[in-house]
């Protein structure tokens, strides 16, 4: 076979050294190595095609200043933010909470997204320029 294997990963795939690579990693992957306009042409067609509403500058504005909580429960849209946040960058609640500055082990956030408990308003603090900061992270990309 000296010759007609095109590529290291494929040699190594082939004797079972290397796992394939999945959809998801062969995307991000592309992703990154395509220009901000390619990115934009691929989130216009996602948008289209696929009925997904991504973020723009205008819906990032108004996300920015609307509430995220009705005293101290989370609102659904703020869940439902949330949620496409952690998805897109492989981040549980757990790992929200360290990023906000708390302990890895605490889990009010994830009882206030799964249960609907309520939050100090410290964390609710938190969250929103947490929001704010991983939603302007998504609008560079």
């Amino acid at each position: 076979m000296a010759g007609r294997i095109g590529s290291l990963r494929a040699a190594l795939e082939l004797v079972e050294l290397r796992p394939e690579r999945t959809r998801v990693q062969k995307l991000k992957n592309s992703w990154k190595k395509a220009s901000p306009k390619e990115r934009q042409e691929f989130a216009t067609w996602l948008t289209l095609a696929g009925d997904i509403a991504l973020p723009t500058q205008d819906s990032h504005s108004a996300f920015s200043n609307a509430p995220i909580a009705n005293g101290r429960y989370l609102l659904p849209q703020t869940i439902s933010r949330m949620e496409a946040i952690m998805t897109a960058q492989g981040m549980t609640p757990a790992d929200v909470m360290q990023d906000m500055g708390f302990g890895a082990n605490d889990r009010t956030l994830l009882r206030a997204m799964a249960r609907k408990t309520c939050l100090r308003l410290k964390v609710i603090e938190a969250l929103a320029r947490w929001l704010r900061s991983h939603e302007a992270d998504a609008l560079t990309l």
